[in-house]
């Protein structure tokens, strides 16, 4: 399972960070690519991402799904035409599409949640259309995996696990991380 991660200056550091490095002891593949093609991205809290691949590059054909990590740069990121296009890209082909905190305003704003379930960063509501906001750390609805935020990497990585490998892959996850 293969799932590219879109960061800009700004990302939330322990929402893209964590959640990557916990869904890569979990076996799947996480890339990071640089939305405006630079050759580094630095988060919210001053963390720098080098190993970046270019986003003109990316297809949705090479991927099982697309994360979206939260912080500053979500609210530019679902302005971004070029993002919005890949967004879209990934939804028609029914990929699974993953998002935290402010991230999931992205899908909101596209209409692409309306009328599913989900969860993220209080306040965000008002940019999510006719979304059915949860109050939980983690929901999924169909290939939507949304979280709250930061304090949630852990139930959101959870979800993942459990609903693209079953409840055995994440006990088992959870028993090599000694949660």
């Amino acid at each position: 399972m293969r799932f590219a991660c879109l960061l800009a200056d700004g990302f939330e550091d322990v929402e893209a960070l964590a959640t990557s490095a916990l869904l890569r002891r979990a076996g799947f593949e996480v890339d990071f690519f640089s939305v405006y093609n630079t050759k580094k991205v630095v988060g919210s809290f001053h963390t720098v991402v080098t190993k970046l691949l270019n986003m003109r590059s990316l297809s949705a054909d090479d991927y099982d799904g697309l994360f979206l990590p939260g912080g500053k740069a979500a609210f530019g990121l679902r302005e971004n035409l070029v993002v919005k296009k890949i967004v879209l890209d990934f939804y028609q082909q029914n990929k699974w599409m993953l998002a935290i905190c402010a991230a999931p305003t992205i899908y909101g704003v596209l209409g692409i949640l309306d009328g599913k379930n989900y969860t993220s960063f209080p306040g965000t509501e008002k940019e999510m259309g006719k979304a059915i906001r949860v109050d939980a750390k983690a929901v999924t609805d169909g290939k939507f995996i949304t979280a709250r935020s930061a304090g949630s990497v852990y139930e959101f990585v959870f979800e993942i696990i459990k609903t693209i490998n079953g409840e055995k892959a994440l006990e088992q996850f959870k028993k090599n991380i000694v949660y």
